[in-house]
């Protein structure tokens, strides 16, 4: 050898210590991935129109021109907080940390509650 030293990058000490979530997949992604009523679907997270927390329900709902995602669990909050820092950008339901995520599209003809997506919440198997 040459004498030179090659350094892998630390990692944080939350990288290192934090438990992560098998729900969802940590990295940086111009899209948003997520498993809905059998299918993979893909919406850019640039074209986010809002979100809000429903507190009482452990419910996120994100909002797209194209659709609203509604997700529940006991770690939405931390699968958001890595959405929100680009980081969680692939997720599908586990049962356990996620336990429902559906796919609610714009003027869908079932007439669901724009205001409160979660009322009707229904499990991913």
């Amino acid at each position: 050898m040459n004498g030179s030293v090659i350094r892998e990058p630390s990692r944080s000490l939350k990288e290192q210590f934090s438990r992560s979530s098998e729900a969802w997949k940590e990295q940086s992604d111009p899209i948003f991935r997520f498993w809905a009523d059998g299918d993979w679907w893909g919406l850019p997270v640039f074209s986010l129109s809002a979100s809000r927390y429903f507190g009482e329900k452990q419910t996120l709902c994100l909002y797209w021109p194209l659709a609203t995602v509604v997700i529940a669990g006991p770690k939405v909050l931390d699968f958001y907080a890595g959405f929100c820092a680009h980081r969680a950008t692939c997720l599908k339901a586990d049962g356990n940390d996620i336990r429902v995520l559906n796919l609610i599209l714009s003027g869908a003809p079932d007439g669901a509650s724009e205001t409160d997506p979660s009322k009707d919440l229904k499990s991913e198997k």
